[in-house]
């Protein structure tokens, strides 16, 4: 326990694993004692080195690919949407339904480097297979009998790049800082421009083909804190996503192709949390994170006008754990509840980063 004492008063010997993980366990200077900063000589403990990657940066000089899929499920009763709206669900045109159930997976890669010891870049490929099932009264026409109708598709989502550079390295006072700029490129399938089709013998309008992507370039900013309390890592974070204007050779779900611009609205995200490394191996972590989405808007013919019900919240509130398999192997699950009308009813994600 010697190696604890220049980062931890007497009687927290029970934090000793996350301090020397997140700090690193080598013997510290005379002089960075004296500035009370968190030594990171020594590799942290694998438990910990997963929360720092999951919820923070890692910053590690070895390059880490992380293969994931991620399941989420949403059930939406009694719609009836005019125009587009984005993110998990996007319609074109007016949709009379009762209910739409909504499955989307989503597999990707997400690869990550440490430049420095404080800068860090990563690159996401996803790739998302969603199902949508409409249900309505008014199956043969008749008033007492459902209607249901399906539509699905898979194909490569949004590819993402960012970059992530510790501002301040945690002490004894201060957390860790860490800033991050990412770019999200319109590399999915995008919602503008799909027809509706009427579904036979039912009043059910669906559309032919569901989006796999926004359309449009994304640049987000972000910051993140993490601080280690005894016997918590607490982190919180701060995000800022804005969407460029694009223009489309059809924004409508009618016949003939009708031109226009589209303004995706800009998001804000926020979230907080706490982890727990249990031991060299185990951590589990609790998290809230939200979303605010703010209003769409359409150009055509010079005219621009809002998207109505394009504004959305989006609360979850996320359980997970992780489980060091080696050295270089790590597994990481995560269960989300959807809190807010706007979120996904849960989420489930299962990832397995590696090192090599």
């Amino acid at each position: 326990m010697d190696k604890c004492k220049p980062i931890i008063r007497k009687g927290t010997s029970s934090l000793c694993l996350a301090i020397a993980a997140l700090g690193g366990m080598g013997a510290a200077t005379a002089q960075e004692r004296a500035e009370g900063e968190v030594v990171r000589e020594a590799r942290p403990s694998q438990s910990v080195e997963n929360v720092l990657r999951e919820e923070h940066a890692l910053f590690s000089d070895r390059l880490t690919i992380e293969p994931g899929i991620n399941y989420s499920y949403s059930d939406r009763s009694q719609l009836a949407l005019r125009g587009f709206l984005a993110l998990d669900a996007i319609f074109l045109g007016e949709i009379n339904v009762d209910t739409v159930q909504s499955h989307i997976t989503t597999f990707d890669i997400n690869t990550r480097y440490g430049l420095t010891d404080r800068l860090e870049v990563g690159l996401g490929l996803p790739f998302v297979y969603r199902s949508s099932t409409y249900q309505s009264i008014g199956d043969e026409f008749s008033t007492e009998r459902n209607s249901e109708a399906s539509v699905s598709e898979a194909d490569i989502g949004d590819i993402s790049l960012s970059l992530s550079y510790r501002l301040l390295p945690e002490t004894l006072t201060r957390p860790d800082v860490v800033v991050s700029l990412g770019v999200r490129a319109p590399t999915g399938t995008d919602p503008y421009g799909i027809a509706l089709r009427e579904d036979p013998n039912t009043n059910l309008n669906i559309p032919d083909e569901l989006p796999t992507g926004n359309g449009v370039w994304g640049v987000s900013l972000g910051a993140s804190v993490l601080k280690t309390l005894d016997p918590a890592i607490v982190f919180a974070n701060l995000g800022y996503t804005y969407n460029f204007e694009e223009s489309f050779d059809d924004i409508s779900a009618s016949d003939g192709a009708q031109p226009g611009d589209v303004k995706l609205g800009d998001t804000i995200r926020l979230g907080m949390g706490t982890a727990f490394a249990l031991n060299e191996r185990l951590s589990l972590s609790l998290s809230y994170s939200h979303e605010y989405i703010r209003q769409s808007e359409t150009t055509q013919n010079g005219v621009t006008n809002k998207v109505v019900g394009s504004e959305a919240n989006v609360g979850v509130f996320n359980i997970g754990g992780t489980y060091a398999l080696s050295e270089d192997v790590s597994v990481v699950t995560s269960f989300g509840f959807g809190l807010t009308d706007d979120a996904s009813d849960i989420s489930l994600t299962f990832r397995m980063p590696f090192q090599i």
